[in-house]
């Protein structure tokens, strides 16, 4: 067994839940951001380049590298909550290393550690251009897990 295969999810269905919770909110359909990889604990959030996530032609701006590394390191962390638990942010730090151009950001989501009230994320985010990887941020998100139900309700 792999460290990305430790976990084990709460919700059999979770990659489907993963991607309904995550990709149907507005600012996710908004950026365009697509999940690959799902698995228990991890999985890839991919933002394509787009005019509109830039500073200057060909380079993201800071703010679509900060969410697309927030939606992977989150959505890795939902990979492993029971259907009726739900992550709020709590806490994120992002490390620019690098610039961020190419044709589409992909960060790798994981999780760290899985409790039931406090849950920490963390992502590693690649520039893609021309089929090479460039590390170009690191981050790590804690969240608290709360019953669905009292947001809801």
């Amino acid at each position: 067994m792999s460290a990305r295969d430790s976990f084990l999810p709460a919700n059999p269905d979770f990659a489907e839940t993963v991607r309904r919770n995550m990709l149907d909110m507005p600012a996710a359909r908004f950026l365009g951001v697509e999940f690959a990889n799902i698995g228990p604990g991890h999985l890839d959030a991919v933002l394509p380049y787009r005019d509109e996530l830039s500073y200057r032609p060909g380079h993201f701006q800071g703010t679509a590298v900060s969410a697309v590394a927030y939606f992977a390191a989150t959505s890795s962390l939902g990979t492993l909550l029971p259907i009726d638990r739900i992550g709020l942010t709590l806490d994120q730090n992002v490390k620019f290393l690098a610039p961020a151009t190419g044709e589409r950001l992909v960060a790798r989501g994981r999780t760290v550690s899985a409790g039931y009230s406090v849950s920490v994320g963390v992502a590693d985010v690649f520039a893609v251009r021309d089929g090479k990887e460039t590390l170009c941020a690191t981050a790590q998100v804690t969240v608290r897990n709360v019953d669905r139900a009292k947001l809801e309700g």
